[in-house]
């Protein structure tokens, strides 16, 4: 399976990002990062600049080659076996056949509606989650995203998992693997963080992998 990273930022970021990408680099992820970036140019309205730098995330994960791309925002830390647990984790499985697939590597403590511990994943209703932390999108459901985008209201992390919820079942991995280090939203909301999220945490049977990432900017 090929994964790929896009992280969704802006210049005044800088340093979080930075202590973002030294955590994930800690971690066994070897797969691209390109960053989207608010340039502020478009407008002042803050809303309307997440939501347009969320779209261009999209754009890039919906023009990879890889089977899932992770989108997610710039304030967070890292299981350090990110990338071995996901791709033992069996709701992937299905993502290599060029379809649709959502899920999300973070939960701060929705109820989930249907539940599979000993698969390491929840189904959660579209209309009582949101966050963009760290999310998994496929390359198709990313253009889906970007084709019916107007047909749902509401900041991003609220649109994408409606919009997905028409294809695809809604999967968060159980437990988490990353945790939100924000004190700040870049829109104004409260901080919150995963319960369940455990740095240490393995899928059984993994081994420690070698450490190491290429970056990128596009």
């Amino acid at each position: 399976m090929k994964l790929t990273a896009v992280m969704v930022t802006c210049p005044e970021r800088g340093s979080v990002r930075a202590q973002t990408l030294a955590n994930l680099g800690a971690t066994d992820w070897v797969d691209d990062v390109a960053l989207a970036i608010d340039d502020g140019a478009s407008t002042d309205d803050r809303i309307a600049r997440i939501d347009a730098t969320w779209r261009k995330a999209l754009a890039i994960a919906a023009e990879s080659r890889a089977d899932v791309a992770l989108a997610m925002e710039d304030d967070l830390d890292f299981n350090r076996h990110l990338r071995a647990n996901l791709l033992t984790w069996s709701r992937l499985h299905g993502a290599t056949d060029g379809g649709a697939f959502f899920g999300s590597l973070y939960n701060p403590g929705f109820y989930a509606v249907h539940s599979r511990p000993a698969h390491q994943y929840d189904v959660m209703d579209p209309a009582g989650c949101w966050g963009g932390q760290a999310l998994l999108v496929s390359p198709a459901l990313a253009r889906y995203f970007l084709t019916h985008w107007s047909e749902e209201r509401g900041e991003p992390d609220l649109r994408m998992p409606r919009l997905a919820s028409r294809l695809v079942p809604i999967y968060y991995h159980r437990p988490s693997l990353v945790q939100h280090i924000g004190q700040v939203s870049t829109w104004g909301g409260r901080a919150h963080q995963a319960p369940d999220f455990d740095p240490d945490w393995r899928a059984p049977g993994l081994r420690d992998q070698p450490t190491s990432m290429r970056m990128k900017r596009l």
